[in-house]
């Protein structure tokens, strides 16, 4: 079982904190999506701010998680917290102004991303600074569940309160949502990394993280099929409001639905991989293959779907597949890291997660509005299907 990690009382500490933090999130990607599509009823815009939200990560990630490596990983993670509450309360300061239009939304959608590219390597290098090197698996999964779990529930929630209360409840419920979070994090007990006696110049140390993935063949593999998915599975769950109001009218509630469909998809495979085995096997290494190939098989049929059932069962596979394959890779990426590495190379995973996603999302959009999301669906899952079948060739070629 992968539970090992909750014998720690500072990961346990960490974990409920989380609980709420991470409802407070997707509480907050929903009102933004939502917000962006009720502006201008535009798939390519709901397609731009949700790269928005995501680029900065492409673009800074890596330097954050150089000065995360640097940092008193505990004041980083009060920073990134405190930032993120002051990035919803703008949004909601604004809202009530009556002053909200695209410029500001992209705008405050472009301030939350670069608070989420110095969040992400704080907290992948944090979490498991806080339990034996040898639970960090353990670590991996447990926080997919905790994700998880509030990506299932939130964006129903959400929708619930926004179509019920408003867009300003919303924000205020998703702002109160992160300060236990900030709160618990004084209590929290990291393990402290070992430091060279000669520190390295800032450039040097991201260049050795770099290197570090480089001349890891495995390592590349994990950030190839990565990039896959995010750009296929994770792209696809960004323009959500596009399929319920714009295909089908089902407005704020249609849109509740889906991203709690994405999620339950997700906290299904996130409990499989909580109480699944720690060690790899060649069955597991199978049933990666299968799953990539369904993920992306059903970006189309959710694309293409004129049912709404189906497409809520297509939203759930989308989920599914897309964190086996999120916890999968990323505790490849964490096994064998040094702590003292952790923050630039976790960075690195994240930039190509979430810069594949961003321009997954982008694409969809933009495509979306000229060619139409079935036809842009398909192109994309032949794309995606051709480049996996290269990595799979390319793997055996090289004796993987």
């Amino acid at each position: 079982m992968n539970l090992v990690a909750l014998k720690s009382p500072s990961f346990r500490l960490y974990f409920l904190g989380g609980l709420f933090a991470v409802n407070g999130l997707w509480i907050m990607r929903i009102l933004i999506g939502w917000m962006a599509w009720e502006l201008t009823a535009s798939a390519s815009f709901v397609g731009f701010v949700a790269a928005l939200s995501l680029l900065p990560t492409f673009l800074t990630g890596p330097f954050f998680g150089v000065l995360i490596d640097r940092a008193n990983i505990k004041l980083a993670a009060i920073g990134t917290n405190s930032s993120m509450i002051v990035c919803i309360s703008a949004l909601l300061a604004i809202h009530l102004m009556g002053h909200l239009n695209p410029s500001l939304l992209s705008t405050i959608a472009v301030a939350i991303g670069i608070v989420s590219s110095a969040h992400h390597p704080v907290r992948m290098s944090l979490a498991p600074r806080l339990v034996q090197k040898e639970h960090v698996g353990s670590v991996v999964a447990l926080a997919a569940l905790n994700f998880n779990t509030a990506r299932m529930i939130s964006p129903a929630l959400g929708g619930i309160i926004i179509d019920q209360f408003g867009i300003t409840s919303a924000l205020i419920i998703s702002t109160l949502l992160y300060l236990p979070s900030l709160m618990i994090v004084p209590f929290l007990k990291p393990r402290t990394p070992q430091t060279p006696k000669n520190k390295e110049a800032f450039l040097t140390a991201l260049k050795n993280g770099i290197e570090y993935i480089w001349y890891r063949p495995e390592l590349r593999l994990v950030l190839l099929m990565t990039a896959l998915m995010a750009l296929s599975v994770r792209g696809t769950t960004e323009i959500l409001p596009v399929v319920a109001d714009g295909l089908f009218n089902k407005g704020a509630i249609g849109l509740g639905q889906l991203g709690s469909a994405v999620g339950a998809g997700a906290v299904m495979s996130a409990i499989l991989k909580a109480f699944g085995p720690l060690q790899a096997t060649r069955t597991m290494a199978l049933s990666t293959l299968a799953i990539t190939t369904i993920g992306i098989l059903s970006v189309a049929v959710f694309g293409n779907s004129t049912n709404w059932n189906i497409t809520l069962i297509a939203a759930a596979i989308l989920g599914f597949t897309s964190t086996h394959l999120g916890v999968s890779l990323q505790s490849s990426m964490q096994a064998n890291l040094p702590d003292e590495m952790r923050g630039r190379v976790m960075s690195l995973w994240i930039v190509v997660a979430t810069g594949a996603s961003a321009l997954g999302a982008f694409s969809i959009g933009v495509a979306t509005e000229t060619l139409g999301l079935s036809i842009s669906t398909y192109i994309l899952t032949a794309a995606c299907l051709a480049f996996f079948i290269w990595l799979i060739l390319s793997t055996k070629k090289m004796g993987g």
